[in-house]
């Protein structure tokens, strides 16, 4: 499959969490959708001021869905749940909200001289921890989309098409 190819069948499929992706798919897209949210945020920073963000984020809204289920299908591929593809994601949104919000508590501490040293200390400590989840959910959903098709039909349909055959 070409990089035209994974992009089409992307946005073709948006819609469809039945059924298996190959790697080749599932990695393809993946380019498409971080180089293009790449150019998008540098175009961003040289037209609009005051880092307002526009056209990267109206890209990834766009491309959300799609890229979501090419990931539940290329988990499917392998034998694994696709809803399974949540799990990482959900942990990267929810300790990226509690990082922000404490980033923030621990930032006004530190100009705020009334705050005990163990709070923050604390509140680090968290910030800490929570990047440690963000970097193993990464690895972890990395592991899974570089893991080889499951050989012949699973419980999600028959193995997809190889070229060749």
């Amino acid at each position: 499959m070409t990089f035209v190819d994974a992009v089409k069948s992307g946005f073709r499929n948006a819609l469809k969490f039945s059924g298996r992706s190959r790697r080749p798919d599932y990695w393809w897209f993946f380019l498409f959708v971080f180089a293009g949210a790449f150019v998008l945020s540098v175009i961003d920073a040289l037209i609009f001021a005051e880092g307002r963000v526009i056209l990267a984020r109206v890209f990834q809204i766009v491309v959300f869905v799609p890229f979501l289920a090419v990931a539940w299908r290329r988990l499917q591929d392998t034998g694994k749940p696709g809803w399974w593809v949540l799990i990482p994601s959900a942990i990267v949104t929810i300790s990226a909200i509690v990082a922000g919000s404490i980033s923030r508590q621990v930032m006004a501490g530190l100009t705020d001289s009334g705050v005990p040293s163990t709070v923050l200390s604390a509140q680090s400590g968290v910030l800490v921890i929570l990047s440690l989840a963000q970097v193993i959910a990464g690895i972890l959903i990395i592991w899974w989309m570089t893991r080889p098709s499951q050989k012949g039909a699973n419980a999600y349909g028959p193995e997809p098409r190889v070229r060749g055959k």
